[in-house]
């Protein structure tokens, strides 16, 4: 069996990410434009569970006015393109990786920016355990989950095999590789991100667990 994880929220904490970028965001604003407090704004909105217009938003209530397109196209790349140290794994995502390397092919299908989601693989240390991430804007935009290109194309890396992906947003990963006779987990952590997204009708998965402590008994390995 071919294992497939997802990236964000299923093998680490997305906010990890979040947070480091952020505040790279907020030292570039701070040197550009002399906002000493729009870091901590960001910090505090994005906790608040703001996402859309983020930095826009973070500017006007701290009385910076509306930015320009300029501005927010450098602040968005500044986010985009941030290169962490490290990022941390979810403990158990990191033991079930390590205990199924030996014994079964692992991939990797992720959707996202392409320099952020290789930024992140490189800050996790990927490689050593999937040398070939498949991110999907590398395809194209029009082939982000819930296409099912990046899953046929796994098929016909491991022609012959049977296969597994392991991700945590309901409303679009499984979608997939349920049309294509895959067994799929949902990883539904306490405070993920999707923990309260509903199923989509077309994608419910086969297994749904809160981490990946019992992955291999779940997939009977």
């Amino acid at each position: 069996m071919v294992i497939v994880f997802d990236l964000d929220d299923t093998l680490f904490p997305e906010s990890a990410f979040a947070h480091s970028a952020l505040a790279a965001v907020g030292r570039m604003a701070a040197q550009a434009y002399g906002w000493a407090d729009y870091g901590a704004k960001l910090a505090e909105l994005h906790a608040a569970g703001r996402r859309t217009e983020l930095f826009q938003v973070a500017a006007q209530e701290l009385g910076h006015g509306m930015m320009s397109p300029t501005q927010l196209a450098g602040l968005l790349a500044c986010y985009r393109e941030h290169r962490p140290a490290a990022l941390p794994w979810y403990p158990d995502a990191l033991e079930a990786v390590r205990s199924l390397h030996s014994r079964f092919p692992l991939e990797l299908i992720s959707d996202g920016y392409l320099p952020t989601q290789r930024n992140k693989a490189a800050a996790l240390g990927l490689e050593q355990w999937i040398p070939r991430p498949t991110f999907t804007e590398e395809l194209g935009r029009q082939d982000w989950k819930p296409s099912p290109r990046a899953f046929e194309l796994l098929m016909a890396r491991h022609p012959g095999e049977r296969f597994a992906y392991v991700a945590d947003n309901p409303a679009k990963d499984f979608i997939a590789p349920r049309a294509l006779g895959w067994v799929s987990v949902r990883i539904r952590r306490v405070d993920g991100v999707y923990a309260a997204e509903p199923d989509a009708p077309a994608g419910s998965p086969d297994i749904v667990r809160p981490d990946m402590t019992d992955l291999m008994a779940c997939l009977r390995i």
